[in-house]
Formats: structure tokens, C-alpha cells, sequence
């Protein structure tokens, strides 16, 4: 895995949830949504109810968490 640099690091403790443990949750730090809607105009609460958590994973180590506006229907 390339080194990332000059990026804050935490660690997490992660837990099983549902039925047989089918999701594993970890907490995205609450900074990562402030700094996100900040950069938006939006306040924290706004922020989470436009925007969804993607998870990107397959050909590389780890996973990878963007945000993606909510689509509204």
C-alpha cells in the first residue's frame, strides 16, 4: 500500500451489525463531516441528509470513503 502523507490517522474499533453480523460498521470521524459540509455551505445536520457515504474497494489495499449527494426522487 503507497504511503499516504501528510494525512491525520485514527483508529477505529469496528462492529458487527443485523442479522448474523451481514454489516460492519467503523464511525467516520465527526471533523471529516465538518470539514465536508463546511466546504459545501452547509451545516452538519444538511450535510447528512443531502449526502450518502460511498465505499470504494476491489483492486487495491483497503477501501476508500467519498461523498456522494443523495439523489432526490
Amino acid at each position: 500500500m503507497a504511503k499516504i502523507k501528510d494525512a491525520y490517522k485514527r483508529r477505529y474499533k469496528m462492529r458487527a451489525v443485523g442479522t448474523d453480523g451481514l454489516n460492519i460498521v467503523v464511525s467516520i470521524p465527526r471533523v471529516v463531516i465538518e470539514r465536508e459540509a463546511e466546504k459545501r455551505g452547509l451545516t452538519v445536520g444538511e450535510f447528512l441528509d443531502q449526502f450518502k457515504a460511498v465505499a470504494q474497494f476491489d483492486n487495491f489495499e483497503g477501501v476508500l470513503y467519498t461523498f456522494e449527494e443523495t439523489k432526490k426522487e
